[in-house]
């Protein structure tokens, strides 16, 4: 990256205020473009409700996207983030341009699950078990890696869910750290004795304090987590100094799931060896008045998009060794239904952003939008499967060589040139 590109990448973010000012030593390292070396992480967000990525990944030149989504379809004179000849961000994503232009960015189209169901909690559990279809097995992707993996001494903060319940993909033998809300201000110490009242036979023993709403938890969610936790009461104590020492020059956007991602940042670079972290953004079923440029999905996104854009920034050049992917479960149909929304779908699409990962490309086989080219008359196909991204993904970021079932029934391909 030239010093001119690197200048320009810091005045981006200043003007979009999402830095106030830029530790001295990070301005450097971005000046001389060095890719620092030391231990890799992922960062996976999960969108819950099934995100309609046809709007956010937006084919700029397809007359079929304008004609099937008459209140719901953008063009470029709606602010579209242009990528290329043929895709758009929704405008709602301008705060992660820089990235796009740095090549740090990279979007995946019609990517998704081979199985056929569009209900959201099988979805969810055969994406994050990575087994669609098989019920039988019952660890997440990331927990497996962590268990395949370990080595004696390994850091209590290896795995971490910056939230109370464990995502499906963070779940397993390996224990792995379960963040409770509050830990991140004044009121942490009184949170944390809730937590271990929880955790212990106290009175409000199985009452999980301030779950966050729209996560889409059932019942049995809670299943296994208690063993997990048991053992992180210290590893708790030792989060609340990492987040009471950390300090940030990036101003992020209010609300909950922006203030999760400055606490992640805070653990990351304060080096205590976190590889694999989880986290959920809920509320993306957008069956009737989704809105288009403006509106529901919108506001929605801008949130996600100034969360992700300020985390990137105030990782600063730890973002050469952090790897972020954001998923959701399905995608939405292709024609908007009579409410002004989008039912759910099959086919969807998934960012990587970071982590020596080769952005500035659309990656995915786009197959188009007439009938004949959806799968049954309605969706998006599914051209490639979630699996070949958590593999690519894997292997690029830790080198990691996925040993024979790791994903049950499957044998995963690389996606070429995405590493």
């Amino acid at each position: 990256m030239t010093i001119s590109n690197r200048r320009d990448f810091l005045k981006s973010a200043t003007a979009a205020g999402l830095i106030a000012t830029v530790n001295p030593f990070e301005r450097a390292l971005f000046a001389m473009g060095r890719r620092p070396k030391g231990p890799r992480s992922i960062v996976c967000i999960y969108l819950r409700g099934g995100a309609d990525w046809l709007n956010m990944i937006v084919p700029r030149d397809d007359d079929e996207y304008l004609a099937v989504r008459p209140t719901l379809a953008m063009n470029d004179e709606d602010g579209l983030v242009q990528l290329n000849r043929d895709w758009g961000l929704h405008p709602a994503f301008q705060s992660l341009e820089p990235f796009w232009k740095e090549k740090q960015l990279a979007p995946i189209v019609a990517v998704g699950s081979p199985h056929t169901t569009r209900s959201h909690f099988d979805a969810q559990d055969f994406m994050e078990f990575a087994a669609p279809g098989n019920r039988t097995v019952r660890s997440g992707w990331l927990n497996r890696y962590l268990q395949e993996s370990q080595v004696k001494d390994a850091s209590e903060f290896r795995g971490m869910a910056m939230q109370e319940l464990l995502p499906r993909s963070l779940r397993g033998e390996f224990p792995v750290l379960a963040v409770p809300s509050g830990m991140d201000r004044n009121k942490g110490a009184k949170t944390l004795n809730r937590f271990e009242e929880f955790y212990g036979d106290g009175p409000v023993a199985g009452k999980m304090p301030g779950q966050m709403s729209g996560e889409m938890e059932r019942p049995e969610d809670g299943a296994g987590i208690v063993e997990s936790g048991r053992v992180t009461i210290e590893t708790l104590r030792r989060y609340q100094e990492i987040l009471a020492k950390g300090k940030t020059d990036v101003k992020y956007p209010d609300g909950r799931f922006s203030q999760r991602l400055a606490a992640m940042a805070k653990v990351l670079k304060a080096g205590e060896g976190l590889e694999v972290a989880g986290l959920d953004y809920g509320g993306w079923d957008d069956h009737a008045n989704q809105g288009g440029a403006e509106g529901r999905h919108a506001t929605r996104l801008k949130d996600l998009s100034d969360s992700l854009a300020a985390f990137c920034f105030d990782l600063g050049s730890k973002l050469d060794t952090t790897t972020i992917i954001v998923m959701t479960e399905f995608g939405r149909t292709v024609r908007e239904n009579g409410n002004r929304g989008t039912d759910h779908g099959h086919g969807g699409g998934m960012f990587v952003l970071g982590g020596g990962v080769k952005g500035g490309k659309v990656y995915g086989d786009w197959q188009g939008l007439k009938a004949a080219q959806l799968y049954q008359g309605r969706d998006l196909q599914v051209t490639t499967d979630f699996r070949d991204v958590f593999h690519t993904v894997l292997d690029g970021t830790f080198d990691f060589k996925a040993p024979k079932g790791f994903f049950p029934d499957y044998k995963p391909k690389k996606i070429s040139g995405m590493y």
